[in-house]
């Protein structure tokens, strides 16, 4: 009777483990002991584990701007889950992706100003909006126009607002989130550089780069070193707000400048060098790489990086005479390859490239604000059934539903 009831309980777990979270979070109130396992961390580890490994789903979080139906001329934003289904699911139209849809309401105690699903924005300037900074494991790192950084869970509806920065006031930061496997925690990693100065001799200085990092854990920040983000003469700086994660380390596409120019005009003809930096949260170290090497003899490429088939690659588009949509992937030399290069067959101009998904397919936004998925191929285009006119603001990310508390 024990060895049965042990066995059962066993086969509770399995069942559980494969259930989505919004299924899970009404479970816990069936009784005490489901309640305690669905806050086991060994039962969240082993949810997430089997998450990450379901080849035929796919999830993508996607940000698009919208015009306001109340007020004339202003933008509102929208963040919509599509959670992919199996190609061999039945889908009565062939040009639509097969997807569930789901626009994400967010909690009023957030402090976002909105209407259901629409996030009202206080103007049209860039900072004025909502970014998403990173994705690790269901949780999502957002900034927010109120100037706050917040950990969400959507799928769980759990988010926690970060306290202020150690260091003060910034120009303009970069950021990265993710997960330290040596320290079994998730962090998120702050660049900030400060504002130039002109001296009496008319010379330009750039300030150095300072860096911190936030623990989950320890809801606190502390300052770390910036080696490697200068040389003698140079600074490394990331351009991107958003950070791509993969296996405990943070990459930005970002470029190498001068620590010092004679004037501001020297400045404004300077060519700034365009690198990948890196953060190994392992060591808490910086790096930086090149970019493949026909980026410099060729600077129209147009790239964006991310998570491809487990490793990182660059994406988008060679903007020359035929617009070649190109993919390139890190080797383990730390070297670069030319995985695919085709010129799209539509009929619209493509404006961006979104995301790489699944192993042949990626998601653009053409010049009217429509989304669509292109397949390398098969050639076919399919939409996604969402409404509304879209703008110009567009983020996407590939993702995956998970229990994992920011608590």
């Amino acid at each position: 009777m024990t060895y049965f009831r042990k066995m059962t309980e066993e086969m509770e777990v399995q069942i559980l483990a494969r259930l989505p979270p919004k299924s899970l979070m009404r479970f816990k109130s069936v009784c005490k002991s489901w309640h305690a396992l669905l806050n086991n961390p060994h039962f969240v580890a082993k949810h997430l584990h089997l998450s990450n490994n379901q080849p035929s789903s796919t999830c993508i979080l996607f940000k698009r701007s919208v015009l306001s139906r109340i007020e004339h001329n202003k933008e509102e934003l929208v963040f919509t889950f599509l959670n992919l289904r199996n190609d061999n699911e039945s889908n009565a139209d062939h040009n639509l992706i097969n997807c569930n849809v789901e626009d994400l309401q967010f909690p009023c105690s957030m402090g976002l100003k909105s209407r259901g699903q629409f996030i009202e924005l206080p103007g049209l300037e860039l900072g004025e909006s909502v970014h998403i900074v990173g994705h690790c494991d269901g949780l999502f790192c957002l900034s927010l126009y109120t100037g706050e950084l917040v950990f969400y869970n959507p799928a769980i509806k759990e988010f926690r607002v970060l306290p202020q920065s150690c260091l003060e006031d910034a120009f303009s930061c970069t950021l990265g989130f993710g997960y330290d496997p040596k320290r079994k925690d998730y962090v998120l990693l702050s660049v900030v550089s400060y504002e130039e100065e002109i001296l009496d001799d008319e010379r330009l200085v750039i300030h150095p780069p300072q860096a911190e990092i936030y623990t989950l854990s320890t809801n606190s920040w502390r300052e770390i070193e910036t080696h490697y983000l200068e040389t003698e003469t140079t600074y490394f700086w990331g351009n991107e707000t958003f950070s791509t994660y993969f296996n405990g380390v943070f990459y930005w596409m970002g470029y190498e400048e001068k620590k010092e120019f004679v004037s501001f005009y020297d400045r404004l003809e300077e060519e700034k060098t365009q690198v990948i930096i890196l953060f190994d949260t392992f060591d808490e170290v910086f790096h930086n790489m090149p970019l493949p090497d026909c980026f410099y003899e060729f600077p129209t490429h147009e790239m964006s990086l991310t998570v491809w088939n487990e490793s990182i690659a660059l994406f988008g588009f060679f903007r020359c005479e035929f617009e070649t949509f190109e993919v390139w992937v890190m080797d383990e030399f730390d070297g670069w390859t030319k995985h695919l290069s085709v010129v799209p067959k539509v009929d619209q101009e493509v404006y961006i490239p979104l995301a790489l998904w699944r192993r042949n397919e990626v998601l653009l936004v053409d010049r009217d604000g429509r989304i669509f998925s292109y397949n390398f191929d098969t050639e076919n285009l399919k939409y996604p059934p969402v409404h509304g006119v879209s703008r110009g603001v567009f983020q996407a990310v590939v993702c995956v539903n998970s229990i994992v508390s920011v608590k």
